[in-house]
């Protein structure tokens, strides 16, 4: 079966750690955050539909990107996100058209992903039913107890720090997802491990960082700047 590719992006956080400024909607640039994602997931041919899955009180704010990258052929929706993040993944799966049998899962909070680090996870899902981005740390890894007492070193060539997009076999996900309703998790990902799926990790790209503290959003809009 050949692949059908869709895409959601989720952006219904109130960004908390921000300041409690709203995601979605701070702006980067001239642009809402959200924009920059999704200017990059459009351009990508073998994606033939986009889920953002935003807060209800941002459908206005978003129509007009929508309208605009309608223009460009592609499919794009919203919902309306849940409580917690897998429940906005949950309903990101089921507004899906039904013939999307492969899906991207990424963060709208990760402004600067790139169309060639998308198209490698979208080659490497050819192969594998479970792909996740990742990057290799560069510094020394120590295990620390909640007192903060160094415990042991890692060895960091065993580890990876994770990021999105993450893509999927749409069937495997929905019965994970489905299977594993009221657990709690970190990303898709790792869902996917209690329920012992294999999960293969492709080098991500250290410009694709989430904006999280205030003094991400600070670096992320010199990085416009300087664009």
């Amino acid at each position: 079966m050949p692949m059908a590719i869709g895409v959601i992006i989720v952006c219904a956080g109130r960004g908390v750690r921000l300041g409690k400024k709203d995601k979605a909607i701070v702006r980067l640039g001239s642009k809402p955050l959200l924009y920059h994602s999704l200017s990059v997931f459009v351009k990508v041919t073998a994606i033939k539909q986009i889920v953002l899955v935003l807060r209800k009180d941002h459908f206005s704010v978003t129509k007009r990107l929508i309208d605009l990258f309608r223009k460009q052929g592609k499919s794009i929706v919203c919902v309306q996100g849940g409580f917690k993040r897998q429940d906005s993944v949950r309903k990101g799966l089921r507004a899906l058209d039904r013939e999307i049998n492969y899906v991207l899962i990424h963060d709208g909070a990760r402004p600067f992903v790139s169309k060639a680090l998308i198209e490698r996870l979208i080659k490497a899902l050819k192969s594998y039913p479970a792909v996740i981005s990742a990057i290799k740390p560069r510094d020394t890894l120590k295990l620390v107890d909640r007192k903060a007492n160094v415990k042991r070193t890692l060895d960091r060539n065993k580890i990876v720090l994770v990021q999105t997009p993450q893509g999927f076999k749409r069937d495997i996900l929905e019965k994970i997802y489905e299977k594993r309703r009221t657990e709690l998790f970190f990303d898709d990902a790792q869902m996917c491990e209690r329920s012992g799926q294999k999960i293969r990790f492709i080098e991500g790209d250290i410009a694709n960082f989430e904006i999280t503290y205030p003094q991400d959003l600070v670096f992320a809009r010199e990085i416009v700047k300087s664009l």
